[in-house]
């Protein structure tokens, strides 16, 4: 008989909060923990009606899930969702930090100081304050762990009006190994860095010529999808991955090598 997800990662149980886990690759890492047997707060800002929906198909597959609204871009919203968290489960074993957006593209002497703190705010203040607010929480869960999303664009600069998001994304690559040593022992922190991923972010941000370009420098020739995002998150949030703290998972078919 094949192993169950729930017996080959052993999160059966455990307590995750996915952060934007309405859409795209929060969506499939909050679909892939339940699976796997985690209870799971699907987080989300503007998208209430894919979160709910993402939660209820949880549901309707025998897991457990709930969701929670929160702008985490302030730190009062932040502190909102972990209270409701320590209110319901009274201890956090999982955080994923996902939200984030490039807001749009332009190049840094045009942008006015609106986008530049809206680029800050979503993609550093969100995971600053989340990490802030869950870390009491975290240190009361068995087997915590903290888990943030960077891209490859922290590796390359961006460019193309992305200068601005790939340095923030480069500020979280940064960050995860400080606090791999800041939290250790008590709390794992590891990372991902997805490269050109299908989701809403390529759909709204790049054209379909820019999409086909960066899969023909691909050396795996495609785009990659939230699903295999996903499946590295879960094996990162799991005891098989008890050894490894401070690392980022790069997910981009070969486009970017360390």
């Amino acid at each position: 008989m094949l192993p169950t997800l729930q017996s080959l990662f052993g999160i059966s149980g455990k307590r995750a909060v996915v952060t934007g886990g309405g859409k795209g690759i929060g969506r499939a890492i909050a679909e892939a923990l339940a699976a796997a047997g985690a209870e799971v707060l699907v987080h989300y800002h503007r998208s209430k009606d894919a979160a709910e929906a993402v939660a209820a198909g949880i549901v309707a597959s025998g897991g457990s899930a709930c969701t929670f609204g929160a702008d985490l871009t302030q730190s009062a919203e932040a502190d909102a969702l972990f209270k409701h968290v320590a209110e319901r489960w009274g201890a956090l074993n999982i955080l994923v930090n996902n939200t984030g957006d490039l807001v749009k593209r332009a190049r840094i002497d045009t942008l006015d100081d609106a986008t530049i703190e809206a680029i800050l705010r979503v993609n550093v203040h969100s995971t600053l304050y989340s990490i802030r607010a869950a870390s009491p929480l975290l240190k009361k869960g068995k087997d915590a762990c903290i888990l943030n999303l960077s891209s490859v664009a922290a590796h390359h600069g961006g460019g193309n009006g992305a200068v601005l998001y790939a340095s923030t994304k480069g500020l979280i690559l940064t960050l995860t190994r400080g606090l791999s040593k800041e939290f250790a022992p008590d709390i794992r922190v590891n990372g991902l860095a997805p490269g050109v991923i299908m989701t809403d972010f390529h759909r709204t941000h790049s054209t379909p010529a820019t999409l086909e370009a960066m899969s023909n420098a691909t050396p795996l020739k495609r785009i990659g999808t939230a699903e295999e995002c996903a499946a590295a998150a879960l094996f990162l949030c799991s005891p098989g991955a008890s050894f490894i703290t401070g690392e980022t998972i790069e997910i981009n078919g070969g486009l970017w090598l360390a």
